[in-house]
């Protein structure tokens, strides 16, 4: 009898982060997963109680790679302006995982005043702000504008499918970011 596969965290992780890309996460079930990794449903419940206790070291993994990347396209130049582009460039490649992480009540109960206080959006505000020159509570209201302003560029691409070049979106961002920066 041929040994037992070996079936580890990563697998089930790596696996599950490929079927989010191919279709979502509705299609992440105990199933699927171990269809994928050509085995039963018992080596998942030994390493996870349950698919929520799965679903959530999922999300974190996905967080991780969306942080990571975009922290390689971040501009110190242009904190905001690169988080913006960058925003948009992830939904464009990774548009089911950009809809798992941002379009699936992920900042539910979360408030505006919670997302400016995010860590990593307090690095932006304080860079928009040394490039700007305008007020710390006008730069939080840039910071929103953009943000929301980004977000809605991505979704239309995500759930529409429009097809709007990078550099489009770099021209659209930029000129917002200007505009925005005036009316503050």
């Amino acid at each position: 009898m041929p040994p037992k596969p070996v079936i580890s965290k990563k697998n089930i992780i790596d696996v599950a982060i490929q079927l989010i890309r191919e279709d979502g996460m509705k299609s992440i079930n105990a199933r699927s997963l171990a269809s994928s990794l050509n085995c039963s449903t018992k080596p998942l419940f030994r390493i996870y109680k349950n698919m929520e206790e799965l679903k959530d070291e999922i999300i974190i993994e996905l967080n991780r790679y969306y942080d990571s990347f975009m922290d390689c396209r971040m501009n110190q130049e242009n904190r905001l302006l690169s988080q913006g582009i960058a925003y948009i460039e992830f939904a464009r490649q990774e548009k089911n995982i950009f809809s798992t992480l941002f379009m699936n009540r992920t900042l539910e109960g979360s408030s505006l005043e919670d997302i400016i206080n995010a860590d990593w959006n307090r690095e932006s505000i304080e860079n928009a702000q040394k490039v700007t020159g305008l007020s710390l509570k006008n730069t939080e209201t840039l910071f929103i504008n953009i943000w929301l302003y980004s977000h809605g560029v991505a979704t239309q691409i995500v759930t529409n499918g429009i097809d709007i070049s990078q550099e489009h979106v770099s021209d659209l961002l930029t000129q917002a970011f200007i505009n925005f920066s005036k009316s503050n």
